[in-house]
């Protein structure tokens, strides 16, 4: 294909990103549905046991749209949090698409994703979605191209997608920029699925407490008001439906998490870190992350790791095998210098 390079730059809008949310939750929405009309009609039963089949099936089609709509605004809620804590989302992105892949510069980080890196495309009414893993997209609104340019990159998509399982040639990776700072520390590190699963077990950490106390309490409001009053045996399964649904979840972000990590190539391979005054830089085999201390939201020692956190809810992780007693204390160092954020948190409070 002839002068199939297409360049085109952008700021990504909330609105985009309330999109990609809402689609990207599509099928988690359909799952809510299903188990609420499920519990729903279970408790229609024991209230009224003499119910009729309309009526349950208007009761439940009522409180399927509610939760439809629901998670919806969730999700969309979500994607503006993310989208307003993550400073370099609301910079000018620059795109180039060509033969070899998709090309993101977004101030001073670039990234390169190859076509047999990327999983699924979708178009949506106003997106292409091309995903790099089972949770993340490439996001590039159609209001960035002409007319002629959504052309093109329709016609290179479905050469590509043809040509799947193809040798493919690479060509050279993204060049690194080399940091000069003396006072930094650096690392060559490698994320296993046992340290990424342990960061998001993080991330879900207030979810891990309220959703069980929630659970327990809408169950003993239900039986409250079925039976109209709670005896200790209420009580008591109350608790133990609490704690099944706190190893449930565990088990759920566990197999989420696993999905994940296997799902994003970029994630199995040797990731280089520098950490200095001026901020930290993340190189992968075909990117390179530069953020400076003012794009560093909060910052969290974990028992297994340093996490950086650039957006509400992605962090740059830095596992704590890779560091020696000396490297250590001289990351915390430039953190308490030169860490822009209060939000500094240590195992050991007096660090």
């Amino acid at each position: 294909m002839e002068n199939s390079e297409i360049k085109v730059s952008g700021l990504i809008s909330e609105e985009a990103m309330k999109e990609y949310m809402v689609f990207h939750s599509s099928k988690t929405r359909i799952w809510y549905v299903i188990l609420s009309v499920l519990l729903y009609s279970v408790l229609i039963r024991i209230a009224i046991p003499d119910v009729s089949v309309i009526i349950m099936l208007i009761a439940n089609l009522f409180m399927g749209t509610i939760v439809w709509f629901m998670v919806s605004k969730m999700y969309s809620k979500k994607g503006i949090k993310e989208y307003r804590s993550d400073l370099l989302m609301q910079q000018e992105v620059f795109y180039t698409i060509n033969e070899v892949g998709i090309h993101q510069k977004v101030g001073r980080s670039e990234m390169l994703t190859r076509w047999e890196d990327i999983l699924s495309i979708h178009e949506t009414k106003n997106l292409f979605l091309f995903y790099i893993s089972k949770n993340k997209a490439i996001v590039i609104p159609q209001k960035f191209l002409l007319k002629s340019e959504m052309q093109r990159l329709r016609q290179l998509i479905k050469e590509k997608e043809n040509s799947k399982g193809a040798a493919l040639e690479y060509t050279e990776p993204v060049a690194r920029k080399q940091s000069e700072n003396p006072d930094g520390v650096s690392f060559t590190i490698f994320i296993s699925e046992k340290m990424y699963i342990a960061y998001i077990h993080f991330l879900a950490r207030k979810a891990k407490v309220l959703f069980p106390i929630w659970v327990g309490v809408i169950y003993l409001l239900l039986a409250l008001l079925l039976f109209k009053e709670i005896t200790i045996f209420i009580a008591a399964f109350a608790v133990a439906i609490s704690i099944a649904n706190r190893f449930l979840l565990s088990t759920v972000i566990n197999w989420k998490a696993a999905t994940e990590y296997r799902s994003d190539r970029r994630m199995h391979n040797d990731i280089h870190l520098e950490v200095s005054p001026d901020g930290i830089i993340q190189t992968l085999s075909n990117s390179q992350a530069d953020f400076t201390w003012d794009n560093i939201l909060s910052v969290h020692e974990t028992k297994t790791s340093f996490l950086f956190f650039f957006s509400k809810n992605r962090a740059i992780i830095l596992p704590q095998r890779y560091l020696g007693h000396e490297e250590k204390e001289k990351l915390k160092n430039i953190i308490n210098e030169h860490a822009r954020t209060k939000k500094v948190v240590y195992m050991n409070k007096a660090s």
